[in-house]
């Protein structure tokens, strides 16, 4: 008898509603106050930081079940990096100044992290079926918070 392991449906839903809420709360300026911005806002942080772990610690465990094909496991793996990236960029320029490292080109980290961002989106889409979660919604909100953030940030 072969056991069907289910991905944590409700908790994947769950967690979708709830960014779902917190971009639309952010999104919405004049008709919100500025309390459910900010709280939107700190949630969307929150859930950033929850997915990028989430996606590593699933692809850890289909990467051990060896059921997926080997390509999309490549692709998940390819996600999950381009994720970490995405939310590792705007730590670049606060370690840079510390360095003070005055030479190189300037890099715009807004449009790298969307970049990413978009990146680990779209490989979500190939990625494994516990994977794809976290990568696509991971994915989506870090591009949705580098386009939020202010220029000078």
């Amino acid at each position: 008898m072969v056991r069907v392991k289910r991905s944590s449906g409700r908790l994947d839903w769950g967690l979708a509603a709830l960014t779902l809420i917190a971009i639309v709360g952010t999104m919405v300026r004049h008709r919100a106050t500025v309390v459910m911005e900010n709280v939107s806002f700190g949630a969307l942080l929150v859930l950033v930081f929850l997915f990028v772990p989430m996606a590593w610690w699933r692809i850890l465990r289909a990467w051990k079940d060896q059921e997926t094909a080997q390509w999309r496991m490549w692709i998940s793996l390819a996600g999950c990096v381009a994720l970490s990236l995405a939310l590792a960029l705007p730590c670049i320029p606060f370690f840079a100044s510390f360095v003070s490292m005055g030479f190189g080109p300037p890099w715009d980290y807004k449009l790298l992290m969307f970049g990413f961002g978009s990146a680990a989106f779209l490989l979500g889409i190939g990625a494994a079926r516990t994977v794809r979660f976290p990568l696509m919604l991971g994915g989506l909100m870090i591009g949705v918070i580098g386009l939020i953030l202010p220029v000078g940030v």
